[in-house]
């Protein structure tokens, strides 16, 4: 009698595995669309070293799963990180290989201004970091501020990014270098911050418009 009871327990032990297993698999099947966070075994650290060249699958492939870019990292947090590190991925929707592809050789015409990413997805804290203290140390004159306002409402954001995030804070400190340093009108501007965006999903170029 104790024999059965203990295979009968066991045998309940092993359907209840199976049937958490199956919750799981479930659960990371479903959904498509727009995710809202990764699962714990596809977060990566912000260590990770540089993806494989910029705008190619093999880069969407290894930036999908990386999560060192995320809305809730805040410029003061961001100031704390050692340099070498990187921020990677998307931080809200799934990345979209066409619309990767595009930003990437959108901002490939601007290999020159060491001050613009490379890749909107994998973006070296130094140069956030940089960034930041431009955010922080540049005041636009009237007219200046004119130009930057001029620009973030032409955005497809209305803003340097959807939220108050580091990317905020950063890309409004590059806006500031390019519109006192470089010079840069509005509409470019507006055209290089939707080419930065972040955020992941799907977007047409927005750089037929530039001027």
């Amino acid at each position: 009698m104790r024999r059965r009871i203990a295979v009968v327990v066991g045998a309940v032990g092993v359907l209840a595995a199976v049937g958490v297993v199956g919750v799981v698999l479930v659960s990371g099947a479903s959904g498509g669309g727009h995710a809202s966070k990764p699962l714990a075994g596809t977060v990566a650290s912000s260590t990770a070293g540089p993806a494989p060249a910029a705008g190619t699958p093999a880069a969407l492939s290894y930036l999908a799963v990386q999560h060192s870019n995320r809305c809730g990292l805040t410029s003061a947090e961001l100031q704390r990180y050692a340099p070498s590190r990187r921020l990677q991925g998307s931080c809200c929707f799934p990345m979209d290989l066409s619309t990767y592809e595009w930003q990437v050789q959108a901002l490939s015409s601007f290999a020159s201004i060491e001050q613009i990413p490379r890749d909107p997805y994998d973006v070296p804290v130094s140069l956030a970091q940089r960034l930041l203290g431009y955010d922080a140390s540049i005041r636009l004159s009237p007219a200046h501020q004119s130009t930057y306002a001029h620009a973030m409402a032409m955005s497809r954001l209305r803003g340097p990014c959807c939220c108050r995030c580091w990317r905020w804070s950063a890309f409004r400190g590059l806006s500031k270098f390019l519109i006192t340093g470089r010079h840069w009108a509005a509409r470019r501007l507006a055209v290089l911050i939707d080419d930065l965006e972040g955020c992941g999903g799907k977007d047409s170029a927005p750089t037929a418009n530039a001027v």
